[in-house]
């Protein structure tokens, strides 16, 4: 850890300097007027760089499909550039099993967005692309960008973007993410993986001369293998600080891995018929596989549904969706109404396809309006119904100080919570009934000078609502899925603040308390508050040519007993034996941009140093500990 500190601080310092000396040299590149660019591109010594993160833009595809011609800038901020880690991105809505890349689960209960089938594996959900997250690029020159973030206990992440325009009305891209993550409990040296996780995606668009046609696709595949180690046990569970010493404690499953495989291609085209009427078609062809492979040392794992050594518990789900439609504008007003058909099957490895349908067509019909084609004032609503019966209703309503919106959804039991028979586990739940989910948010947008307040509340009822619930007993495991009896009222209150103060000072907070009530209550477990703090100074330095920030990230929540995590079947679950104790999670970090390269230096849990014990992410599963964090990335535009 020293030397790495040393060797660290030393590279930091040189580039530097280097940067002081180098980019004092050159002087600001967008205030040129263009140039013809023939080889290099510095041609003289009054010759200057006329592209940049202005003339780089990009948009998603719902931003096409849905009317909305916006483009943003390439991000070369470098607020909260520091937060690479998944927890702390979110802000902690998020907790995972202590390292990055593990099992990661919502602190809150998430509002579905499918009403049909699907898979129910969602622990690596924040780690693969959905497709409609892909950005579509517009560049004058070729883009491309590198990243690297040198954690410590060998916590490394590589990211490498490029795109460039084929011509004025084309581009193509590709995009690569790797997560290379040591283990941090029982580590054996360096390379011995906790998580290898490899991202990629690739794609392009196409428009006429007129934009009367226009085609978008692209292709995404991640894969996440995790090395599980069923959280630690330690030689005395009474003592809280055996949890946090290497050499008093060790990993539960020495031998047990998960992975997780996800590919999708997506085309989208669409046809401008004449003003106010255009027609599209969009297909998804989706795979994602899940495997558990048997676990030789069986200490945790201590029954079997399924007698043979050699047994690979693996799901499988696959389908095609197919979707056309008609949209258009009609002065400040948009619509869209559209047919979707989706193809799905779903393999279970050891479950007998007579037990649960799954070979399924689904037929949808669904709407979206919105009134006011402007980014900052308008009302949308939409709609969607499953041709059985599901469907989920919504709408939302914003202007420059207030927000506000509600939905409704009756969706379908997943595959996993209809049945599953695997290694250690099996269940058949034919008599579940179709969850119901309504939830309606306001938020004020409250802006006084340099003060911002954000005031907000919502309310989510939950009817049906399906869990996986610890029901072990001494004899046997059980943690299989239940479906409440009576509602569920969760009321969430919450403040957001903002304040410039001292012309380079920043201090910004959030509190959220929620309330959850109703007859089986006892089904969401969440703390009764969560807070977020961070302040820092930032200054411009040497000439304009170092933007940096200094600061502190503080996070704390109130006792409470979060899901555990079982890694047999991939799922997190409700329990009440081990309750998570309340903690700060303090971390320090500098942020800073030279030219058109960032870095950052961070150091993670400060708090543990002097309190002498650690905080659990996961029950069972120690968080982050005091670490040093290094990254940087460079960007090119030619």
């Amino acid at each position: 850890m020293g030397v790495f500190l040393r060797r660290a601080t030393f590279l930091f310092f040189c580039i530097s300097l280097l940067g002081v000396e180098v980019f004092s040299q050159i002087p600001d590149l967008e205030e040129r007027a263009p140039q013809d660019r023939r080889g290099s591109s510095i041609l003289d010594d009054s010759t200057k760089q006329v592209y940049g993160p202005t003339t780089s833009r990009f948009t998603y595809l719902k931003n096409i499909k849905y009317n909305l011609p916006h483009y943003w800038t390439i991000d070369t901020t470098i607020h909260n550039w520091h937060r690479f880690q998944y927890p702390p991105r979110y802000e902690y809505g998020y907790h995972d099993l202590g390292n990055i890349g593990t099992a990661i689960n919502p602190v809150f209960p998430q509002t579905p967005e499918v009403i049909g089938a699907s898979s129910g594996f969602t622990l690596y959900d924040l780690y693969a692309t959905d497709p409609n997250d892909v950005k579509y690029y517009d560049t004058k020159s070729p883009y491309s960008n590198f990243k690297i973030i040198w954690g410590g206990k060998g916590r490394s992440v590589t990211h490498a973007n490029y795109t460039r325009n084929i011509d004025e009305r084309s581009n193509m891209f590709f995009d690569y993410r790797g997560m290379f993550i040591d283990k941090q409990i029982g580590r054996q040296g360096r390379g011995d993986r906790n998580v290898q996780g490899i991202n990629y995606r690739m794609g392009g668009n196409y428009a006429t001369k007129n934009l009367r046609y226009q085609l978008y696709g692209n292709f995404t595949r991640n894969r996440q293998a995790v090395s599980e180690s069923g959280g630690v046990f330690v030689d005395d569970e009474n003592d809280l600080a055996a949890f946090f010493d290497d050499s008093r404690r060790q990993p539960n499953l020495p031998d047990a891995e998960t992975s997780e495989l996800r590919t999708n291609y997506q085309l989208y085209h669409q046809y401008k018929i004449k003003e106010g009427l255009q027609v599209y078609h969009e297909y998804n062809r989706y795979k994602q596989q899940n495997d558990f492979p048997v676990v030789q040392t069986n200490d945790v794992f201590f029954d079997s549904a399924v007698d043979s050594i050699s047994t690979l518990d693996r799901s499988k789900i696959v389908y095609r969706q197919n979707e056309f439609g008609v949209k258009g504008d009609w002065g400040k007003s948009f619509y869209n109404f559209y047919y979707k058909v989706k193809d799905i099957n779903f393999d279970y490895a050891y479950l007998s396809p007579d037990s649960v349908e799954t070979d399924l067509l689904e037929n949808y019909v669904g709407v979206n309006l919105r009134f006011g084609n402007d980014s900052v004032s308008y009302i949308e609503a939409y709609g969607e119904y499953l041709l059985d019966g599901n469907f989920r209703l919504g709408g939302s309503i914003r202007n420059s100080w207030f927000e506000a919106e509600g939905s409704t959804s009756l969706t379908q039991p997943t595959f996993m919570q209809r049945g599953y028979r695997g290694r250690y586990d099996e269940w058949l739940n034919s008599d579940f009934d179709d969850p119901i989910t309504t939830s309606v948010k306001g938020k004020l947008l409250l802006n006084y000078g340099p003060f911002s307040i954000q005031p907000a509340a919502s309310y989510t009822l939950l009817n049906n609502y399906i869990y996986f619930e610890d029901k072990s007993t001494s004899e046997a495991r059980n943690i299989s899925p239940t479906q409440v009896s009576s509602e569920i009222s969760i009321l969430t209150g919450e403040v957001r603040l903002s304040v410039d103060f001292l012309r380079h000072m920043n201090f910004s907070a959030e509190a959220v308390y929620t309330n959850v009530s109703g007859g089986s209550a006892q089904a969401v477990q969440v703390p009764d508050l969560l807070t977020n703090a961070q302040v820092y100074y930032t200054r411009i330095s040497f000439n304009g040519n170092l933007q940096w920030q200094l600061g502190v990230d503080a996070h704390w929540k109130t006792a409470y007993f979060a899901d555990g995590y079982d890694p047999a079947i991939m799922q997190f679950f409700v329990q009440d034996a081990s309750e998570i104790p309340e903690y700060p999670i303090i971390d320090v970090f500098f942020n800073a941009k030279m030219n058109r390269g960032r870095f950052f230096l961070k150091y993670n849990n400060l708090y543990e140093i002097a309190n002498g014990t650690g905080y659990f992410a996961t029950p069972g599963y120690p968080g982050q500990g005091p670490i040093f964090d290094f990254g940087f990335d460079w960007t090119f535009y030619d």
